[in-house]
C-alpha cells in the first residue's frame, strides 16, 4: 500500500456536493473549491449552503436516498397548499434534512430524532455550525418498534455517553401530532413498523416523505401508511431506491 496522507488524500477526492437549490460543504472545503463545484450550474441561482461534518452519522448527500428526500424537502416548502412551520426529521443522522427545511424558510422550526447518541451529537453540532432553528434528541423508548433499533437505543438511553453529551430524548411537548411535515430517511422494515408512530406526529393535512427504500419494498410501505395517510404513493425513483409521500388524513 502506498505510503501516503489517507485522510487528505479521501477529503481531496470528497468533493462539495451540489444539489440544487443546495450545496454540501464539509470542513476542508475552501470557498475557492465550493466554486469549482458550482461550475456548470445557473451562475444566477441562489444556492442554500449546508456545513457539514465528515463524521459517522448518515446523511452527507451522497446517497440518493438522501437526495431524493432533499428535493421533496424543496418541494413541500415552495409549494403553495399548506403553510410549513413545523418539521419532524424522523431518523435524523446528521440532521441534514431538517437543517435543508430551516435554511429555506429561516421560519420554519426543525426537530430531530434518532436512535444514536453519536448521531444526535453530531447533528446538534452542525445545527450549531449552521445556525438553524433544529433540535435533535434520542427516540422515545416506547415508539421505537423493531427489535435491533430497540437494542441500539437501549444501550444509548441511560449511558455514561448520552449524560455527558447532554443528550436528551425527545420532550412530550414535541411528541404529538404538531408537525406540518415529517421526512424520514431510514430503511424499508423500521420504516413499516413505524406507521403508526410517525403518523401520531403529522397535523392533518400535514406531508410526508418517506425514503431509504428500495423499489421492490414498495408495496409494504404503501400498504402500511395507506390506513393513515391519502395519497399515498411512489413519488419518484432514483437507481433502484424510491421515494414515498402522502398527506395526513384529516377524519
Amino acid at each position: 500500500v502506498e505510503n501516503k496522507d489517507w485522510v487528505l488524500h479521501v477529503q481531496q477526492a470528497w468533493k462539495p456536493i451540489v444539489l440544487p437549490p443546495f450545496i454540501l460543504k464539509f470542513p476542508w472545503h475552501t470557498e475557492d473549491v465550493v466554486q469549482k463545484a458550482l461550475v456548470g450550474f445557473d451562475s444566477s441561482a441562489d444556492f442554500v449552503e449546508l456545513k457539514l461534518q465528515g463524521g459517522i452519522a448518515f446523511g452527507t448527500g451522497e446517497h440518493p436516498t438522501t437526495q431524493l428526500c432533499l428535493e421533496w424537502i424543496g418541494h413541500v416548502l415552495s409549494s403553495k397548499d399548506t403553510p410549513i412551520r413545523r418539521v419532524m426529521d424522523y431518523g435524523a443522522g446528521s440532521g441534514v434534512l431538517g437543517m435543508a427545511a430551516c435554511k429555506l424558510d429561516p421560519t420554519v422550526t426543525a426537530i430531530g430524532v434518532d436512535i444514536d447518541v453519536d448521531a444526535v451529537q453530531i447533528a446538534n453540532a452542525n445545527v450549531k455550525e449552521n445556525n438553524v432553528a433544529m433540535t435533535n434528541y434520542l427516540s422515545n423508548l416506547l415508539q421505537t418498534r423493531d427489535d435491533e433499533s430497540r437494542s441500539v437505543l437501549l444501550k444509548n438511553q441511560g449511558s455514561s455517553k448520552q449524560k455527558d453529551m447532554m443528550i436528551q430524548t425527545l420532550p412530550e411537548e414535541w411528541n404529538g401530532p404538531i408537525y406540518d411535515a415529517c421526512v424520514a430517511n431510514i430503511l424499508a422494515g423500521p420504516l413499516v413498523t413505524l406507521a403508526p408512530i410517525l403518523a401520531g406526529l403529522v397535523r392533518p393535512g400535514g406531508k410526508l416523505g418517506l425514503s431509504g427504500i428500495m423499489s421492490s419494498q414498495a408495496d409494504m410501505i404503501l400498504e402500511a401508511y395507506a390506513p393513515f395517510f391519502d395519497n399515498v404513493r411512489v413519488e419518484k425513483m432514483l437507481g433502484i431506491w424510491i421515494l414515498v409521500t402522502g398527506t395526513r388524513k384529516t377524519d
